[in-house]
């Protein structure tokens, strides 16, 4: 019976395991939030919701849930302004309006209205902090 050694794989198996790294995904969809904190900022500047600045300077993203299929965080206006109301709600009654009275500064769709857009950039940065994190690898 023939016997085959095979050697150098050693280094591929250690490859493979900082690859396939829980902290690895976490730093990829951490940059992707990122991302979607700033384009949510921009959308927030573009359709002129800025008076006290509360939503725009608390748009962050929130805690790192992680799963089977690997992580996720949303990013949304946190906390609440000055007088008590929530950012995340303001943003919600701009964005879609109050039921089916609709003006000029709400229902406008600041947020939802830029999703592929939005899609594309956070798709982007993922994929280039994802680049940068297996080049480091494999140095």
């Amino acid at each position: 019976m023939a016997k085959i050694t095979l050697t150098g794989f050693g280094e591929v198996e250690a490859q493979l395991n900082k690859l396939l790294d829980r902290s690895m995904i976490r730093q990829v969809v951490e940059a992707g939030a990122r991302k979607a904190a700033e384009e949510m900022r921009s959308n927030i500047e573009a359709a002129g919701h800025v008076r006290t600045h509360s939503m725009l300077d608390n748009v962050r993203p929130g805690a790192y849930h992680e799963d089977i299929g690997g992580g996720s965080m949303a990013v949304y206006p946190q906390d609440n302004d000055r007088k008590g109301t929530p950012n995340a709600l303001k943003a919600f009654v701009i964005n879609y309006g109050r039921g089916r009275r609709r003006t000029a500064r709400t229902g406008d769709k600041f947020i939802t209205g830029k999703l592929a857009q939005t899609e594309k950039a956070v798709q982007a940065a993922m994929q280039e902090e994802s680049d940068r994190i297996l080049a480091q690898i494999n140095k």
